[in-house]
């Protein structure tokens, strides 16, 4: 450090604001509510994670530009002053000096950052970053609920943003919306096996354009932070902010020909036509003076032949056809780079068992609506591999040829695989497989666990329906125990493979609302409302196909893409878990707004999908990753399937409940237009529907 630094410890503090100011950095070392009871800090810092760098802090920055070796940053201060209501850090990065206002005014923070040339040429400025590291990780559910936050971020130029909602979903929380400047993406620092691994999202960074300062020029970027109860009051006051426009779709996900409904909250606002093309378009909106952002939408040419040509792809392309093989009737991993399937042996997330199951059940779903010979004996080739290769003749489940991996996931995914199995053929020996898979899966101890995809109102009804009541009430009785314990635990949620996540707290909402919809018991209904909040608070509400009410995910890139990438996953097809619950919620409640929500979850995941029917694991949305290039989707076809799945079961469940099919879309309303799907969900509710025919 300069030991010509002038320091002056900053704490700026008022009725609404606590702020500590890192006098050593000049950064922003915590910003809390005087009135919460939690005294949660709403960034990261390196007391609460110890892998948290400093030089991450918030309010620092980098500058890239011409002749450097790599980007510039302002970390250590010429000086940091204590001002009324305010303080103020000065930096040097070569010829350009920065200098960091802050300032409390009343129930808002400003925060201002000032690029002055004080050199005698020009200086050109390729990229610059600021560094904005909200406490975005998971030690453990007591304090994720309490003292961590979901960071949810819309780099939209002029309007930029930050929702910051706490997990548990209880105010206050912390927005953030820019006032002066364009920022047009965000990076992601930090990120690491070794650095948090999964349970830390990582130093999120906002990337500002490239520009040129003349000698004595100065640019200025700012924002205003405040306090809000959630989107709605985010909004609000972020309307409130000059040069703030809301901008939302009806929906973000839409077929050709029947395009979302755009509203900006300027009326003077200009919006640049739609393309009549599938495929993802980013709509921009002008605004002000100069003034720009934007909204990013995906139109699907035809949702019911999205799903038929990625069955087909499939069955042509992802299943082993070798007699001689130990794998032979797999599904398995495909690298759309190379165009072969993915060599057996690659890495446990990789295998031939586990979450590939998805791509089973999927084909096994699809002959409601297709019949199609190839399908069949595809499927009955897989499923005497899934029960001679990947399950022990008690119905234990291994997660791979000849492994003794008994992971608690994958127990249900293939009872779910049985399940359908029974509904595509009517054969009560996939019931037996199934009743077995769940035995087995409660004898390891499931009651304890929150599997993704446990079917218990569909089990229960199938063993029924079969004349299986005994069975049935033995599924009911492992079923009530499971449910009993969630509710036991309430928001006390047990660590899995991360600490703490979106695909923990999903389950356990189904759970609860299966349970319910088991028994009528509306205990199991509280349950569910308990941890609704903590549920929707990973969602978003930006205007983005990729973003919009889905869940923040940031680890399955590394584990399961080609590229083992850490970094935000946008969508990842675990988001529509929590579109599948809505569904659960509309029908334990009646609350059609989560039917809508439910349904774009779930179109809104088809981003995954190729109109030739290749697919990606997972796609990086970040700008920048641990200074590698983002924003692509992974080569590898891996287990992304699961949300054409969940959207099936989706449809079949609107086809029931609603009793209402369209022509766009063979087995839901999905695909229907806005207007034509209220029509359908103003009929009575509950009224019986035809199940789908087969053609």
């Amino acid at each position: 450090m300069n030991t010509e630094t002038k320091i002056t410890p900053s704490a700026l503090e008022n009725a609404h604001w606590r702020v500590a100011v890192n006098p050593h950095t000049g950064a922003i070392a915590r910003i809390t509510h005087p009135e919460d009871s939690h005294g949660m800090n709403w960034i990261s810092d390196s007391a609460e994670n110890p892998t948290f760098l400093d030089s991450h802090g918030w309010g620092l920055g980098f500058l890239a530009m011409p002749g450097c070796n790599g980007p510039q940053r302002w970390q250590r201060p010429e000086e940091v002053t204590l001002e009324e209501n305010g303080s103020r850090a000065r930096y040097l990065v070569g010829a350009i000096e920065v200098t960091v206002s802050r300032r409390l005014h009343g129930d808002r923070f400003d925060e201002t950052f000032e690029f002055r040339n004080i050199g005698e040429v020009e200086q050109s400025i390729w990229g610059l970053g600021l560094y904005a590291p909200f406490n975005d990780n998971y030690p453990d559910a007591a304090i994720c609920v309490t003292r961590r936050c979901n960071a949810h971020l819309w780099c939209g130029g002029n309007t930029t943003y930050a929702c910051c909602l706490r997990m548990g979903g209880a105010g206050p929380h912390l927005g953030l919306v820019m006032t002066e400047g364009f920022i047009g993406g965000y990076s992601i620092e930090g990120r690491g096996a070794t650095l948090g691994g999964s349970n830390l999202r990582g130093s999120i960074v906002f990337i500002a354009n490239g520009l040129t300062l003349q000698p004595g020029q100065t640019h200025r970027i700012a924002w205003a932070c405040f306090w809000h109860q959630g989107w709605e009051d985010f909004f609000a006051r972020a309307r409130a902010i000059p040069g703030f426009v809301e901008v939302k779709a009806d929906r973000y996900t839409y077929v050709t020909g029947k395009p979302p409904a755009i509203t900006v909250s300027d009326a003077s606002a200009k919006i640049e036509p739609l393309s009549n093309a599938a495929g993802e378009q980013t709509v921009k909106i002008h605004y002000g003076e100069g003034r720009e952002t934007w909204l990013r939408l995906n139109a699907i040419e035809d949702v019911a032949e999205l799903v038929r040509r990625r069955v087909a792809f499939i069955l042509e392309r992802q299943q082993v056809n070798d007699s001689r093989s130990p794998y032979d009737g797999a599904f398995v991993c495909y690298d759309n780079e190379t165009q072969v399937q993915l060599p057996h042996g690659y890495r446990a997330d990789c295998s031939e068992g586990r979450e590939r199951l998805g791509m089973g059940v999927l084909l096994a779903q699809s002959l409601a609506h297709w019949r199609d010979a190839k399908v069949e004996e595809a499927l009955k080739r897989y499923h005497a591999f899934v029960r001679a290769k990947l399950q022990q003749p008690d119905g234990t489940v291994l997660g791979e040829v000849g492994g003794d991996s008994h992971r608690l996931y994958n127990f249900p995914w293939v009872a779910q695989f049985h399940l359908e199995m029974f509904h595509a053929f009517g054969e009560e020996r996939y019931l037996e497989d199934c009743f077995q898979t769940l035995e087995a899966y409660y004898r390891q101890g499931g009651d304890r666990f929150y599997p993704i995809g446990l079917p218990m109102v569909d089990a229960v009804e199938a063993f029924r329906a079969a004349g299986r009541e005994a069975q049935a009430g033995q599924l009911l009785a492992h079923f009530l125990r499971h449910g009993d314990q969630v509710a036991k635990n309430g928001m006390n949620i047990p660590p899995h493979e991360v600490n703490y996540e979106q695909t923990i707290v999903s389950p356990a909402v189904l759970i609860a609302l299966e349970c319910h919809q088991l028994t009528g018991e509306e205990r199991y209904l509280a349950c569910a409302k308990q941890l609704l909040p903590a549920l929707e608070a990973f969602g978003g509400r930006q205007p983005d196909h990729r973003l919009n009410d889905i869940a923040i995910r940031h680890w399955d890139g590394y584990w399961f893409g080609k590229r083992e990438a850490w970094g935000d996953t946008f969508p990842h097809y675990w988001s529509a878990t929590t579109g599948w619950a809505f569904y659960r919620y509309w029908q334990a409640t009646g609350d059609e707004n989560y039917l809508r929500r439910g349904r774009e979850i779930l179109m809104n995941n088809l981003s995954s999908f190729r109109p030739d029917g290749s697919a990606t694991c997972a796609y990086l949305y970040p700008d920048v990753v641990n200074g590698e290039h983002g924003r692509f989707a992974d080569p590898l076809a891996n287990d992304q399937d699961w949300a054409l799945v969940l959207l099936m079961q989706a449809a079949r469940l609107e086809s029931l409940e609603v009793g209402c099919a369209v022509a766009d879309f063979n087995f839901g309303i999905l695909a229907v237009n806005a207007v034509d799907a209220e029509a359908c969900v103003r009929r009575e509710h509950g009224a019986p529907g035809k199940a789908p025919a087969y053609d």
